[in-house]
């Protein structure tokens, strides 16, 4: 008798599971509504190669962090997982680590042997990331298309 139990719990925990994550990946219609935001970050005058770029709420303004990588100095969010509107703290963060993807087993090898020198990586200032001082407010009603000019040099 007790295959049978076993049977109907494992049975209403394939239910239980199916039926969660039938709603996975659905765009959410509850919270606050959220707008696309793009544009473009340059570092000393140049565009940001890679990066990271958030989108950080102020306390008074409801609605989560949105954060979308930056390509070639440019970002793009969309809506669906856009900023709401109100003001924003920005950080932006450099995910260029010594121009040597982790994965490329040949290029760690060469390093750690001294046949290749390790470049810097780009190093954004901490007042433009962990301690940032840009603002951005996003609108309902605008097109939301900023552009960061970060310098490391005085």
């Amino acid at each position: 008798m007790p295959a049978p139990q076993r049977s109907s719990a494992g049975a209403a925990l394939i239910v239980l599971l199916v039926g969660g994550l039938a709603g996975c990946g659905a765009a959410r219609s509850d919270g606050p509504p959220r707008y696309a935001v793009s544009g473009t970050v340059t570092l000393n005058g140049q565009p940001l190669e890679e990066g990271v770029i958030r989108f950080v709420p102020f306390p008074e303004v409801n609605g989560p962090k949105a954060s979308v990588a930056v390509t070639a100095g440019r970002f793009e969010l969309p809506a669906e997982f856009g900023p709401t509107a109100g003001p924003h703290r920005v950080e932006i963060e450099s995910t260029d680590h010594g121009g040597i993807a982790p994965d490329d087993e040949t290029a760690m090898a060469e390093l750690m042997a001294g046949k290749r020198k390790p470049s810097r990586p780009v190093k954004i200032p901490a007042l433009y990331n962990t301690r940032s001082t840009l603002e951005r407010t996003v609108q309902a009603d605008s097109p939301n298309r900023f552009e960061f000019t970060l310098v490391t040099k005085k």
